[in-house]
């Protein structure tokens, strides 16, 4: 994550998206799909609470926007630089996701595959629900990519806080918001259940609000913002998110996830922990790790159906492991061949839309020269 404070890739962060990919790698190849794994979900019970991971990564969304928005680079350039980050890879890892999915027979390829319509959800990071009910498409090409389409529409609230909000205040601004809008449709939920109609619930978030308010306040503290505001923000958002807790060991993780991002946040020395190399580089290519991992992965585990019965557990683990760095491989490809030219692609229209910029402005007149010396 390259940020406008630092003009430098955040390694203690993208060790925080190697565990939240991790984590969610684990829960889906142990916990997700327990009728289709040969070893059941007894393997790695502790794996259910993977899917958390989720949670972290919205967390580090909220925090990586708050510092990409912090230079004011204005609207048209932080759109065109989200999608020059987020859809290349998509496109490309559906691809092969749909592919690999269709190639192999298993109960559970069968199970997920679906047609070329769904990448009308897919590559338009929009709600499946829509495309269903509206042209009776299939959901997405890969059900991870839900969190996708939650992204795009944090993105765009944040990018329309960002403009309505008095200049440097986002930080300020943007997590209370979040976090009003929250309490109060739950409040309205509470007194009156179903008046808020589920769409609207979808299209707002609501659900994550309270994630992405905690990343933008890391965010504020990183930069040096660490008063009483910020303290009663954090608070907040991890009381909701105790609220959501369905059990001790949730809540345990989210305090977890809350303390790790804390540690970043403050500079602690003990977040330098998350700045290891090779847990680092695994964060550099986690967005394709997590497009590719689940049904490609998924599927090929399920195959493991088809050997001898009554294997060591030690042998179902060490298939994971080899689907993972499978994954791992393929990955790291579509970062060098798709996701860093397309950001550079990006990067050099912007650059070019900007010399053209300059070149236009009128020369300076001799009195603007002379002011000048």
């Amino acid at each position: 994550m390259k940020t406008s404070l630092t003009g430098q890739r955040l390694a203690e962060i993208d060790g925080l998206r190697a565990i939240a990919v991790l984590a969610v790698v684990l829960y889906h190849y142990f916990q997700a799909y327990p009728q289709h794994y040969p070893y059941g979900a007894g393997l790695l019970p502790l794996a259910k609470y993977g899917d958390l991971g989720v949670a972290l990564f919205f967390v580090i969304s909220g925090f990586v926007i708050t510092l990409s928005l912090a230079g004011q680079p204005g609207l048209w350039r932080f759109a065109l630089k989200r999608l020059a980050r987020l859809w290349p890879a998509l496109a490309v890892c559906s691809i092969i996701t749909f592919a690999v999915v269709h190639s192999f027979d298993s109960g559970f390829s069968r199970e997920v595959q679906g047609g070329l319509s769904g990448f009308a959800a897919s590559w338009t990071f929009t709600s499946q629900r829509f495309w269903h009910s509206a042209f009776g498409f299939d959901g997405y090409v890969d059900v991870v990519y839900w969190t996708l389409a939650i992204e795009i529409r944090f993105y765009l609230l944040a990018a329309v806080i960002c403009w309505l909000a008095p200049a440097g205040r986002f930080e300020e601004v943007a997590p209370l918001v979040l976090l009003l809008m929250q309490s109060l449709f739950a409040a309205v939920q509470f007194a009156v259940p179903g008046l808020v109609p589920q769409v609207l619930i979808e299209t707002l978030f609501l659900a994550y609000a309270h994630l992405f308010a905690a990343g933008i306040t890391f965010a504020a503290v990183y930069g040096g913002a660490r008063s009483k505001r910020q303290a009663a923000l954090i608070f907040w958002s991890f009381s909701v998110a105790l609220y959501r807790a369905e059990d001790w060991g949730e809540a345990v993780v989210l305090a977890l996830i809350f303390l790790s991002v804390s540690a970043c946040a403050w500079r602690l020395r003990a977040a330098s922990v998350l700045a290891w190399r090779p847990l680092a580089a695994l964060g550099v290519i986690s967005y394709p790790v997590y497009l590719l991992h689940n049904y490609i992965g998924v599927t090929l585990l399920s195959l493991l159906s088809l050997l001898p019965p009554g294997l060591a557990d030690a042998i179902y683990v060490l298939a994971a492991g080899l689907v993972l760095a499978g994954i791992l491989l393929l990955s790291n490809a579509v970062h060098h061949l798709v996701e860093l030219p397309a950001q550079q692609a990006v990067r050099s229209l912007l650059e070019r839309r900007a010399d053209r910029g300059r070149e236009m402005l009128p020369a300076p007149g001799p009195q603007a020269a002379a002011k000048g010396l």
